[in-house]
């Protein structure tokens, strides 16, 4: 289930993204090159997660090993000098994240 919600959260940013007329984000994108990491959204050293799991008690939320493992994950990317936009699910649907991609993209 928690994969499903997430994947609706994308689809629905995704959705929200396109019919704003915003510049094309890249999904699933795959930005490390020795790990498996990747994210959500993607474009020009902007990364963007949604992490729907604050609101339904998702492990990454929880869990101190979760947490640290994200935070490893956000870290090397911006060493790697990767502007990462973290995201909940409510921040999707009540367009507060689409406010802020159209105040820096547009």
């Amino acid at each position: 289930m928690k994969g499903q919600q997430k994947s609706a959260l994308e689809d629905l940013l995704a959705f929200q993204m396109r019919t704003s007329g915003l510049p094309k984000f890249e999904r699933e994108y795959k930005f490390h090159p020795e790990r498996k990491w990747r994210f959500d959204f993607y474009r020009e050293n902007w990364g963007i997660e949604i992490n729907g799991g604050g609101w339904n008690q998702g492990g990454h939320n929880r869990n101190p090993i979760e947490m640290g493992k994200d935070y490893e994950k956000y870290n090397a990317a911006m060493e790697m000098g990767i502007r990462v936009l973290l995201y909940t699910g409510e921040q999707v649907k009540d367009l507060t994240a689409l406010a802020q991609l159209e105040r820096i993209f547009k």
